[in-house]
Formats: structure tokens, C-alpha cells, sequence
């Protein structure tokens, strides 16, 4: 029975466990952090890193105010209350920055404009006969009191559909609270198989990470166990696919893994040349499975080819940088069919190069 349960979990039996496993994880992470705490805490992280954002900017001008005293004074002012004030975060939380900045933008924007285009047919040559003249029909357009009214109306209109937007919103979230749900999904259970993913790859994106202490505490289990299962499952299969090519390619089946390679009964000339051979097929296949999941990344995402080229190289070698993330991969079935079809096939593959390669470098 122990003999057919090592080749039942040679021959795939510990990739179905590791993926039954990789759901469960999944399913933790997503209980832990898909609650009322994680809505929280993230809000309260939020407003902290804004209120320091601009805090920091306000410290910024000091010297811009070195002359004015009174001026001066009154930025200290500022700074101290904002820097000072333990509940400052929870107050500018609350702060609804839609509002405000369509406001500071509708109240002022035909005097930026205006300004902007004095400076920009300032800076046109004088042979530049048609651009300054368009330039001066429109600056005169812009100082016309019709299109102030023009500009402050379609604020109005802007700012009378966000307040009932938000009002919406707001209702259907006590509807949900009523209910026992959250009002958004802050962590769904996509959000959870594409970060635990993201922890046995070892790519890190840092798109989504978790929230809660009891989040960052699994997660830190997660990294101790999950990732050796990956990689003990990743060496077994390289390890039958090299051990295929070897047979294919040549060496005879007596070897049963590439340290067999090594004994002095194998010809080391044949040996290298088969190493070499494996590695160029593996290399091939890894080639053509980038170039396809490349241009699909190029249809579906709409990002540039440039783009697509280097997300699958730094997909591929693990690096992670999440500067650019599909958005697709953070739902359930993007999740689950990228990592089996893409991710994780590529990570076999490029397993199976370095064991392969591993011989001739050492």
C-alpha cells in the first residue's frame, strides 16, 4: 500500500493535493480578510498615508514662506494640528475628495485654461500666424461670461449626480449590512487564489496584500509550507520530464535521474550533448508557451505589445514587480485557469531547465 501511494503520488498525486491545498489557503485568506475589520483597517491605513501625504507637502513650502512671518506661522499652525492629532486620519477619512476636487476644478478652470494658452501663444513663433490667431480666438472665447456659466452649470450638473450617486451607494450598503454581507467586496475569494498564488510562485506582485493580523499570520504559514510543496512538486515533475528526454534523446532508461548522468558508465561527450539537446527542447517549448499566452495577453488586455513582451519575461522569472497586473487575474475563474494553464506550467518548465542545466555549470 506505502509503495502505490509513493507512485500514485509521484505520478500526480501530490499536484492534486497541492492544489486541493492551494483552495484551502485560499479559502482562510478570504475568511480572514473578506470582513468588516479588513474594510476598516484599510480605510484607516488610507487616510493615514493621505494625511501624511499632504502633511508632508505643506512641510515642503516652509521656505516658500521664509519672508512672511504671518504666513509662516499660520502653515505651522496647519502642520501641527495635522501632524500632531492622533484623530486627524479618522476625520479626513470622511472627506469626500470627488466633491472636492470637481469643485476646485469647475470653480477654476476656464481661468487655468486662459492662462494656460496665453502662455502657450507667448511661446509660439511670430510666422506661426495661424496658431496665434486660434489661440487668440480662444483665450477671448475663454474670457467671455457665457462660458464661466457654461463651465460652473456642468459643475453643478457633475456635482448634483456624484452627491446621488454617493447617496445610492450608501443606501445599498446599509441594505447589505441589514443582511449580514459587507458592502464591497474588499477581498473576494479571486482576490485570495490570485495571492496565494502569488506566495508559492514567489512573484509577490503586492497588488493586493493582506490587512488583518490574523491575514498576515496565515500568510506567514503559507510562506513556510506552501512554497517547499511547490517546489517538491515542482522537482518531481521536472525530474520525469528530463528523465523523458533523456530516454528520448538517447541516454538509456538504466539512468534514473540526471545524477546518474554523472557515473563514468555514460559516455560524457553523448551525456553533454543530450543535456544540451533536453535543454534546447525545453527552451523551445517555454519559448512558444510565452509567445502564445503573450498574444493572448495582447487581446484581452489592450496593453501595448512592449508591455505584454516584458510582463511575461518578469512573470516567467518570478521577479514580481506589480507594476502592471491583469485585472482579470484577480477574479475567480482568471484566478484559477491562469494558473493552471499559464503560471504553473511555466514554472515546471523553467524548473526543469535549471535541474537540467544545473550538471553543466557546477
Amino acid at each position: 500500500n506505502y509503495e502505490r501511494f509513493c507512485v500514485f503520488w509521484r505520478r500526480g498525486g501530490n499536484w492534486a493535493a497541492f492544489v486541493l491545498f492551494w483552495f484551502f489557503a485560499s479559502a482562510v485568506i478570504h475568511a480572514l480578510e473578506h470582513s468588516e475589520q479588513n474594510k476598516e483597517l484599510t480605510l484607516e491605513e488610507e487616510s493615514k498615508r493621505n494625511v501624511g501625504v499632504y502633511t508632508g507637502f505643506l512641510k515642503e513650502k516652509k521656505d516658500d514662506f521664509q519672508n512672511d512671518t504671518k504666513l509662516a506661522n499660520q502653515l505651522e499652525r496647519m502642520i501641527k494640528l495635522m501632524d500632531e492629532s492622533p484623530n486627524m486620519p479618522r476625520l479626513w477619512r470622511k472627506v469626500d475628495f470627488e466633491l472636492v476636487y470637481g469643485r476646485v476644478w469647475y470653480g477654476s478652470a476656464v481661468e487655468a485654461v486662459r492662462d494656460e494658452f496665453l502662455r502657450i501663444k507667448e511661446g509660439l513663433g511670430k510666422d506661426d500666424i495661424i496658431g496665434r490667431e486660434l489661440a487668440a480666438s480662444f483665450i477671448k472665447l475663454l474670457a467671455e461670461d457665457d462660458t464661466a456659466s457654461v463651465f460652473r452649470k456642468s459643475g453643478e450638473a457633475h456635482m448634483k449626480k456624484v452627491v446621488e450617486n454617493r447617496k445610492e451607494r450608501e443606501k445599498k450598503c446599509l441594505e447589505k449590512r441589514n443582511e449580514g454581507q459587507t458592502c464591497e467586496e474588499h477581498w473576494s475569494f479571486g482576490h485570495s487564489l490570485h495571492f496565494t498564488s502569488t506566495v508559492f510562485t514567489t512573484t509577490g506582485y503586492g497588488g493586493a496584500t493582506p490587512i488583518t493580523a490574523g491575514g498576515k499570520l496565515a500568510t506567514i504559514f503559507l510562506i513556510i509550507i506552501q512554497i517547499p510543496f511547490f517546489l517538491h512538486c515542482l522537482a518531481t515533475t521536472a525530474a520525469h520530464i528530463n528523465r523523458m528526454l533523456d530516454n528520448i534523446l538517447g541516454i538509456s532508461s538504466k539512468h534514473d535521474d540526471l545524477e546518474d548522468l554523472t557515473t563514468e558508465t555514460a559516455n560524457s561527450r553523448q551525456r553533454q550533448l543530450v543535456m544540451l539537446k533536453g535543454l534546447l527542447v525545453l527552451a523551445s517549448v517555454l519559448l512558444i508557451h510565452m509567445i502564445v499566452t503573450a498574444v493572448y495577453r495582447f487581446c484581452t488586455t489592450g496593453w501595448s505589445f512592449s508591455d505584454v513582451l516584458y510582463f511575461e519575461f518578469v512573470r516567467t522569472a518570478s521577479v514580481g514587480f506589480g507594476d502592471i497586473i491583469p485585472e482579470d487575474e484577480y477574479t475567480l475563474a482568471g484566478a484559477i485557469f491562469k494558473n493552471l494553464l499559464i503560471n504553473i506550467p511555466a514554472q515546471i518548465v523553467t524548473f526543469a531547465m535549471f535541474v537540467r542545466v544545473l550538471p553543466l555549470i557546477s
